[in-house]
């Protein structure tokens, strides 16, 4: 198999697990049906992800790069501090619940070790928003009173009560 075949049947079977776990849950991540999914023997499936755990670390980093690395892009693009929020806000209301419900209720329960490779990834780009807060602030577009890390502690308070919120 070449190396480029071997990348791109990667991605499929990335994206088709990816799919089932969106759908039907971690526990609905059926590795025989995966392969039947992908056209695959079982063993040329593992061959190909290696064990279960490292396709379900690939797809933590997958949901995390699709959720939040894209919700943070407003304070990254965006000088304005009201309009990134509020673009921030639509974005994570808009679609990166479901698959951070998917990340800490699911993944992060069954694959404890996971959770602490994605949360020094999300430290490090949570640094990048609460940076961008200091940098308006002193610009004078937020106001000197208010305090910055009680403003990223708000928005990550609003992660934990929508994600470990139940249904």
């Amino acid at each position: 198999m070449a190396k480029s075949d071997k990348v791109e049947i990667h991605e499929r079977v990335t994206k088709v697990a990816m799919d089932m776990m969106l759908k039907f849950g971690l526990k609905g991540l059926n590795m025989v049906e995966l392969a039947r999914e992908c056209g695959l023997a079982k063993a040329t499936l593992y061959k190909i992800i290696g064990t279960k755990e490292d396709l379900v670390r690939e797809i933590a980093f997958e949901i995390f790069n699709v959720n939040i690395i894209k919700i943070l892009e407003p304070y990254k693009t965006i000088d304005d501090p009201a309009k990134a929020t509020q673009e921030f806000l639509d974005n994570y209301l808009s679609y990166a619940i479901a698959g951070q419900k998917i990340l800490i209720q699911q993944i992060y329960k069954e694959y404890p070790l996971i959770e602490k490779d994605v949360h020094e990834k999300y430290e490090s780009e949570m640094s990048i928003v609460s940076q961008r807060y200091l940098e308006w602030q002193k610009k004078g577009l937020i106001r000197k009173d208010i305090n910055i890390v009680y403003c990223v502690d708000a928005l990550e308070a609003l992660n934990e009560v929508y994600v470990t919120a139940s249904g």
